[in-house]
C-alpha cells in the first residue's frame, strides 16, 4: 500500500513496519549491521523527487535503530528508506519513531528555495525563452539547468544575484496552495515543458516566483540566508548550468575570496589602489 507522507508539516512520527527488504529480497527482519530498506505506514521523509534528494535520519524502535542514508520511491507512491540497522533488531509489524535529519533538511529547504528565486530572476534577465531543464537540490547546493544560447556575462551574473538577494531580503513568507492547474496557468504560475500534471497542483509562491512544486520549502524567504552563483558553464548545445550556494555556504566562498584579495594586497605591500598596481605589474 502507498506510504502516507506528512513531512510538509512534521519532522518526526509514529510509525508501523509495512515492509522490509534486504536488497531486493522481501525479509521478515534486519538484525544489527545488516543493510536494507524499510517501508512505513507513513513518514515525514521526504523521498527523492523534482530534483530534491531524499531525507535522511533515524529510525528508532524499543529493540532497535535504524539509520536513514537515503529515501527515495520504490514504486509509485511506496518509499523506502534505505540504511543500515545502527542496533537491536527489527522486525515486520514492529512500531517505532522516524526522525528526519533537520540540520540536511534545512539546508535542502534554502537550496530549493533559493532555486526558485534564480529561475524566475534568469527569465527577467535573459527573457521568457529560459525555461528549467533539469536541477538538483541537496544539503551543500543547488544545480539548474536551462535553455539559453551564450555563457552569461559577468554583469548578467551580478544582475541575477542581485534580484535573488533583494527577494531573499525582503523578508517573504511562503505561501502553499494547492489549486486548480487552470487557476495556476491563469496565476503564471512557471511549470515545467512536458510535465504531465494533474487537475490539481500545488503551487508555491513568495515574491515574484509563482512555482508548481512539490518539494519541501523555507517558510521565509529571510531563511534562505546569502546567495552566490559558483559557476556557470554549458553542459550541451544551447543548455546552461549554473551551481550556487546559501547561508553559510555562500558565506564562506565570500569569506575566501576577501582573504584572497589581502593576501594579494599583502604581496603589493598594501597599494592603494590594488586594481591598478596588478596591472602595473603585468
Amino acid at each position: 500500500r502507498d506510504t502516507i507522507f506528512i513531512g510538509y508539516e512534521q519532522t518526526e512520527a509514529q510509525v508501523i513496519i509495512d515492509g522490509l527488504f534486504k536488497g531486493d529480497i522481501p525479509s521478515e527482519f534486519l538484525a544489527e549491521g545488516d543493510e536494507g530498506i524499510i517501508v512505513l505506514n507513513q513518514t515525514p521523509f521526504y523521498a527523492e523527487s523534482g530534483g530534491q534528494v531524499g531525507d535522511i535520519g533515524t529510525i528508532q524502535g524499543k529493540n532497535f535503530e535504524f539509520i536513514v542514508r537515503d529515501t527515495y520511491k520504490i514504486k509509485g507512491n511506496i518509499f523506502g528508506h534505505a540504511g543500515y540497522v545502527q542496533a537491536g533488531r527489527l522486525n515486520l509489524k514492529d512500531k517505532g519513531n522516524a526522525i528526519i535529519n533537520i540540520s540536511h533538511r534545512s539546508n535542502i529547504k534554502r537550496n530549493h528555495s533559493a532555486t526558485h528565486l534564480l529561475h524566475k530572476a534568469l527569465k527577467n534577465i535573459l527573457g521568457d525563452h529560459v525555461e528549467q531543464k533539469g536541477s538538483l537540490v541537496d544539503s551543500v547546493k543547488t544545480r539548474f539547468d536551462f535553455s539559453h544560447n551564450k555563457a552569461l556575462t559577468p554583469k548578467e551574473i551580478k544582475e541575477v544575484e542581485l534580484i535573488v538577494n533583494s527577494e531573499i531580503l525582503q523578508n517573504q513568507s511562503t505561501q502553499t496552495r494547492i489549486i486548480k492547474i487552470e487557476e495556476a496557468e491563469k496565476e503564471g504560475a512557471m511549470m515545467l515543458f512536458g510535465e504531465k500534471y494533474g487537475d490539481s497542483v500545488r503551487v508555491i509562491q513568495f515574491g515574484n516566483s509563482i512555482e508548481l512544486c512539490g518539494g519541501i520549502h523555507v517558510s521565509n524567504s529571510a531563511n534562505i540566508g546569502n546567495f552566490k552563483i559558483s559557476s556557470e558553464s554549458s553542459i550541451s548545445s544551447g543548455i546552461r548550468r549554473i551551481e550556487a550556494l546559501c547561508d553559510d555556504k555562500a558565506d564562506e566562498v565570500i569569506s575566501n575570496k576577501l582573504k584572497e584579495f589581502e593576501a594579494i594586497s599583502k604581496l603589493l605591500k598594501h597599494p592603494q589602489e590594488l586594481l591598478y598596481a596588478v596591472e602595473l605589474l603585468q
